[in-house]
């Protein structure tokens, strides 16, 4: 990702982000008055799905922001999201994954960072025993030098 794109994704997060924290902020004022009023069950019940119902959109939005950071690094390692895994909220417009939908994309995220490392390791080990051999080899004569 270059920097410039990595820029604008940072700032639209961040700007994202405080659009949800204000917005969850006004919503738990709004709603903290009214818990310390009701008087009944009933009445809690009603306010209770109320701000429930209030506080739906700046979840999906966090959802939807993991995502994409999920998403985004799916992409640069390579790695295919179906589209089972993904799930659409028509009132809002928003797509994110499902809670089985990111615990599989994780775990393919790991499989793939685990399968590079291993590659690595496959042409790097050869190498670094041929440097320490050779290392080995030079120490070996070098002692044989010094003594008569």
């Amino acid at each position: 990702m270059s920097l410039s794109r990595w820029w604008r994704e940072w700032r639209f997060e961040r700007s994202y982000r405080r659009s949800i924290r204000a917005d969850l902020t006004r919503i738990g004022k709004d709603y903290e008055a009214k818990f310390k009023l009701l008087a009944a069950g009933s009445d809690f019940d009603a306010a209770m799905s109320a701000y429930l119902k209030a506080c739906r959109l700046p979840d999906l939005r966090l959802e939807t922001l993991r995502s994409r950071r999920i998403r985004r690094k799916a992409d640069a390692r390579g790695v295919e999201l179906p589209r089972e895994w993904w799930e659409h909220d028509e009132e809002h417009d928003l797509w994110f994954l499902t809670t089985d939908g990111r615990r599989q994309a994780k775990h393919l995220l790991t499989q793939e960072r685990v399968w590079a490392v291993k590659q690595w390791l496959q042409v790097l080990t050869p190498a670094v025993a041929l440097i320490i051999g050779l290392a080995g080899v030079v120490i070996g004569l070098l002692g044989m030098w010094r003594w008569p």
